[in-house]
């Protein structure tokens, strides 16, 4: 029990990340979770790292770094969720290095005391990525399997139990994984609470940042005009709106750029033009399942057809069972963050798909049913 506390009080991407830097062996599973129980602290240890700090001048940490720009002091700080509101000094190249630590990355942190400026400073950072130079072993090792045997080895692989899910429910668990091998696949899911909307993308690839409700600005989500900094979407290749319906659309103008991106795959930003391939995914609360179940959206994008049109694809939300633990697998499994890996790798590639659609469908349905077929 203490071991699995310890696993998921991090994403499992982190988790699989450092089991395979480890030897991915059984003694491999213990040895991380002593890593983590010395180096993840967590909120309400920031007294203790300061105290360390202090004593030792040094100290080493896993944790999340999040990167924000002091523009009066024309400097850039780290917070850290164990070491609380301290701020942490961190060298301007961070962000060019890794664009993510704007948002939060997680990684290796080697924490470092200045008695004479009284300043923490932050050393090395090594983020949890995996980095895959060749697509070719992934590939012949998917030659190896038939297609019935890869698609349960994928759902396995991302800690889901083919065994307890039906031939259907397969096809829309890896549908929810489809943003992360399509650029620019923009889904709506609306369902049941503790079916694991967000989980999934989040805890698969590093490259998937959720939008938690609240406000969303252009400056967050496009482009930062004060600090000359991409947002989410040109930074991220999958954005996730999280609890839809409680996110406030009050800029007018966020909608109007997005609907823009969402057509054309650019946008348009204090004299910038900027193309990206992030995909966008919509999540949303609803218990009934009975139309519209667009219902639960907030009022901007409710009634905008032009939003909903760009859409490609709205998935059951209702049809995808609650976690429990016999749809946990455990058996052998690529490891998650080199399925990520590879599924980035893929991302770039081409796959053109010819298929016979009924008449009346428009441009749009049919760029959509092709991006799912090559997804």
């Amino acid at each position: 029990m203490i071991q699995e506390e310890v696993f998921y009080r991090v994403p499992r991407y982190v988790v699989e990340y450092l089991l395979a830097r480890k030897g991915g062996t059984r003694e491999a599973v213990d040895a991380v979770r002593k890593l983590l129980e010395e180096r993840y602290l967590g909120p309400g240890h920031e007294q203790w790292i300061k105290d360390q700090l202090l004593r030792t001048g040094r100290f080493i940490l896993i944790d999340r770094l999040e990167v924000q720009v002091d523009l009066e002091r024309g400097a850039y700080r780290g917070r850290i969720p164990s070491l609380g509101e301290h701020p942490v000094e961190v060298r301007p190249r961070l962000a060019e290095e890794h664009p993510g630590v704007l948002y939060g990355m997680w990684g290796t942190l080697e924490l470092l005391y200045d008695h004479a400026s009284r300043k923490v400073r932050l050393g090395q950072f090594i983020p949890f990525e995996a980095h895959l130079k060749d697509l070719e072993p992934f590939q012949r090792g998917r030659q190896a399997f038939e297609e019935a045997e890869w698609l349960d080895f994928l759902l396995g692989s991302v800690g889901l139990n083919p065994e307890a899910l039906t031939p259907r429910q397969k096809l829309l668990y890896l549908a929810r994984l489809a943003p992360l091998v399509e650029p620019n696949l923009h889904y709506l899911e609306l369902g049941p609470r503790q079916t694991g909307k967000t989980y999934l993308l989040r805890n698969t690839s590093a490259e998937a940042f959720v939008v938690s409700g609240g406000k969303v600005s252009p400056a967050v989500l496009y482009y930062n005009q004060l600090t000359r900094r991409p947002g989410l979407i040109p930074t991220y290749e999958v954005v996730i709106f999280d609890e839809i319906a409680h996110t406030a659309w009050e800029d007018p103008s966020v909608l109007s750029i997005l609907k823009d991106y969402m057509e054309s795959g650019q946008f348009s930003r204090g004299g910038k033009t900027l193309a990206a391939e992030a995909s966008l995914v919509f999540l949303g609360n609803a218990d009934d399942p009975t139309p519209p179940v667009t219902r639960v959206l907030p009022h901007g994008l409710r009634g905008d057809t032009a939003f909903l049109d760009r859409i490609h694809g709205l998935l059951p939300g209702h049809e995808f069972p609650k976690i429990t633990p016999d749809l946990l697998y455990r058996g052998p499994a690529l490891v998650v963050d080199y399925l990520a890996a590879a599924l980035r790798r893929l991302r770039p590639l081409a796959f053109s798909v010819e298929v016979s659609l009924p008449s009346g469908y428009t441009q749009r349905d049919i760029r959509a049913v092709r991006k799912w077929l090559s997804a």
